[in-house]
């Protein structure tokens, strides 16, 4: 992440998407959602974003890409 001159860790970006994801509970309910999943180490272990797709924001970041995780985040 060093495309604007700005050294900065994945971790931060993910800290930074959690944190503007818990500040969104007082909107109304996201209609169309989209969710992926990325490894956060190749092979080893995975997490899951949820995206609402209408508005562009950041709804959760799960620590891992289990069916449990989705209905508990």
């Amino acid at each position: 992440m060093n495309q604007l001159g700005i050294p900065v860790s994945d971790d931060t970006i993910l800290r930074h998407l959690k944190r503007s994801a818990s500040q969104a509970d007082d909107e109304p309910p996201a209609r169309i959602i989209g969710i992926d999943d990325w490894s956060w180490r190749k092979s080893w272990r995975y997490g899951t974003i949820i995206v609402d797709l209408e508005r562009r924001k950041v709804m959760d970041i799960l620590e891992d890409r289990s069916v449990a995780a989705f209905h508990n985040g």
